[in-house]
């Protein structure tokens, strides 16, 4: 479980950092306080559906992509999401962006 609310809380901070938000202020947006978001984030407290909702709805995030289940489903939907990014790009866009991805995951595997 440890490792799911850690996989979890990383999306969460992801998807804060998208919306350009202080963990403060995402505090104040859920009304909860801030460490309660660093807990949330650094995947240490199993926090509640309430406060879940009141997260996706302050961030404006799908829940599904928060959650992101390693079941086949959830690797066809990314799957899916990768190849609509991919549709408009030139054949050299298209071979950049896969260069930039392979250099991305090398350096997520050696973390």
């Amino acid at each position: 479980m440890d490792k799911i609310l850690k996989d979890i809380g990383l999306r969460i901070r992801q998807a804060r950092k998208n919306k350009q938000l202080s963990q403060a202020e995402l505090a104040e947006l859920m009304n909860v306080s801030t460490p309660y978001v660093s807990d949330i984030e650094n995947g240490k407290i199993n926090f509640s559906i309430e406060s879940f909702i009141r997260l996706t709805e302050a961030l404006q995030t799908s829940s599904d992509w928060l959650l992101q289940t390693n079941i086949p489903e959830v690797t066809t939907i990314q799957s899916n999401e990768i190849n609509e990014l991919l549709s408009d790009c030139t054949s050299s866009e298209t071979q950049m962006l896969i260069k930039m991805l392979t250099e991305m995951k090398n350096t997520l595997h050696h973390k």
